[in-house]
């Protein structure tokens, strides 16, 4: 094997794609060897990648000793359905700069306080739910019936809980998408707004630690 390929990828771990016309898709490897073989990519609203073969991308994913990180990649949709990417050299693995939140699965126990209604100063009704998916940008979760709707305001508690330490975490949200899923729930996805930095470091913490914790039970 080339010397110079990046081989710290590991089975079960998360990527982001981003298409050359700037769209967003998320997806977990299932097997790296001389090619990465993914699952089918798919957006915030659970739409699946449109896959043109040779389409060039931009892989996002967590190294352990430098952060967040990218490559470029091409990917392809085999015949028999598999759907692979060109592993990148070491040399063109690239620490990102820029402001962005990468998102891990994970069942965080999170408090709701629902929008309360019209013309009423008190606060609505608490909901206790458990995310599906979590960023320093926001959080996910799924409902057997639609709880929420586009636009709505709502403020919350997150309970961040690791093998080492809790820390509780308030915030204010925004709706952003209701999407019904293929098993009936509904999915429900709410952006931090106004956050401060220090609560939003210690959901970002969070998320790279729940990645490591993971890798670290696959390799087991």
């Amino acid at each position: 094997m080339n010397e110079q390929i990046y081989t710290e990828f590991w089975d079960g771990q998360m990527l982001e794609i981003l298409t050359s016309d700037k769209k967003t898709y998320f997806t977990q490897l299932i097997r790296h060897e001389t090619e990465l073989l993914i699952q089918r990519p798919a957006n915030k609203q659970n739409v699946p990648m449109l896959i043109e073969n040779d389409m060039d991308v931009t892989v996002y994913f967590h190294d352990d000793e430098k952060g967040l990180c990218s490559f470029g990649s091409r990917i392809n949709r085999h015949d028999n359905g598999k759907i692979i990417m060109t592993k990148p050299s070491r040399d063109s693995i690239k620490v990102v700069q820029r402001r962005q939140f990468f998102r891990v699965k994970a069942a965080v126990e999170m408090t709701l306080i629902l929008p309360s209604a019209e013309g009423s100063d008190e606060e609505g009704d608490k909901l206790n739910v458990t995310t599906h998916d979590i960023s320093g940008g926001g959080a996910a979760f799924l409902s057997d019936s639609q709880i929420l709707e586009e636009g709505d305001a709502v403020k919350g508690v997150l309970y961040l809980k690791t093998d080492t330490e809790q820390n509780k975490v308030e915030f204010k949200g925004k709706i952003v998408n209701v999407m019904k899923q293929h098993n009936q729930f509904y999915k429900t996805a709410l952006q931090f707004i106004n956050m401060r930095e220090g609560a939003r470091s210690k959901i970002v913490k969070f998320c790279i630690v729940k990645q490591i914790e993971f890798r670290n039970k696959v390799k087991e």
